[in-house]
């Protein structure tokens, strides 16, 4: 009989940490230190027209694809934070990935060589 507690209380002990810790992330994912700390966004540069995307669709195209641009990023209080240079995708994005919860300004430049409409 004493053996049977022995064995059992530790094992109902592990098996219910296991579901208090499972059922803990899913239910208050807020409060998981090990979630990221960067979001990826797309961007698409744009020269004469552009919209509001609230949902993104994978049939949306920007109007610069396969182009050059050199961007800026700056924070707050307008310190530099990376600058750089990409090429768009084929749909005209590129994806920076960037820290959540800090305010951004974002410049771009591009060249354009030809003529795209």
């Amino acid at each position: 009989m004493k053996l049977k507690f022995k064995v059992i209380i530790p094992l109902v002990i592990i098996i219910s940490t296991g579901f208090i810790i499972y059922f803990g992330f899913y239910f208050f994912p807020y409060q998981n230190h090990l979630q990221q700390s960067t979001k990826t966004i797309y961007i698409a540069p744009y020269i004469s027209h552009t919209h509001t995307c609230h949902t993104h669709s994978p049939s949306c195209t920007g109007e610069l694809p396969n182009q050059l641009i050199n961007y800026t990023i700056s924070a707050n209080n307008e310190t530099l934070i990376f600058s750089n240079e990409i090429i768009t995708e084929d749909n005209g994005f590129f994806q920076l990935d960037l820290e959540i919860n800090t305010p951004y300004v974002i410049q771009m430049r591009v060249s354009i060589n030809e003529t795209l409409f």
